[in-house]
């Protein structure tokens, strides 16, 4: 079978936003909420996207282990895997870090630090206004190199090897926000004040900063899984 990019999906609406588009170019294939994940083999690349589950919740869903379990061994495969807020915590947790649950309260665009250049942050150093919304946070696994922080999140982003988590949401596009405004529960305008759920879209339309770090990490990313096509 030829290699396919695999998203993991812990959420049936989820739809991998600029990750997807910027991917697109690729033959991919999902997995939502599954167990029976593909053989190292057949992937070129992992995407783990968000969900609103807490990533200790292995018990509840069990698919949450079955991602742990393959990111793991596509690290010692030298897979990329990259893995975005839950699937931030996921590699970090399965890495080692350590998970807390319900610490912070982060919805909306907030400042990033980038600290160092990494090519799936589009080597951007310096502040990034981002989209996060979490609660939980994972510690720097043993070994990672901490690539972002923030006011309320020392580890917004890690590398170890051939993963890459980051505790925002770069994928964010204006259908990912449209589809946490209404049917994600609680939506984004339960949660914050409509207006200021607006001009958070229209900064992730609209940002040339942001734009551009989403379209070179992206796609630097998807080099990267090519090259194993």
């Amino acid at each position: 079978m030829a290699r396919s990019v695999l998203f993991i999906k812990h959420i049936e609406y989820e739809t991998g936003g600029h990750a997807t588009t910027l991917l697109s170019h690729l033959p991919t294939r999902e997995a939502v909420l599954e167990t029976a994940l593909p053989p190292l083999d057949d992937i070129a690349g992992i995407v783990i996207t968000g969900g609103q589950m807490s990533a200790a919740e292995v018990d509840r869903f069990p698919s949450l282990q079955a991602t742990a379990d393959l990111a793991l061994r596509a690290i010692d495969a030298d897979v990329p895997v990259l893995g975005i807020c839950l699937g931030h915590q996921i590699i970090g947790r399965a890495l080692g870090g350590v998970h807390r649950e319900g610490v912070v309260d982060a919805v909306g665009i907030l400042d990033i630090e980038l600290l160092e250049p990494d090519p799936w942050l589009g080597d951007h150093v310096g502040r990034l206004g981002a989209m996060r919304w979490n609660s939980d946070v994972v510690s720097l696994p043993p070994g990672a190199r901490l690539l972002a922080r923030s006011a309320t999140v020392d580890n917004d982003a890690f590398r170890y090897g051939s993963a890459l988590g980051m505790q925002f949401h770069l994928e964010a596009d204006d259908r990912v926000m449209r589809l946490w405004d209404s049917v994600a529960s609680p939506t984004l305008s339960e949660l914050r004040d409509p207006d200021a759920v607006a001009e958070w879209r229209a900064h992730l339309a609209s940002d040339e900063t942001l734009l551009g770090v989403v379209e070179r990490g992206f796609g630097a990313f998807a080099e990267a899984c090519a090259a194993r096509l």
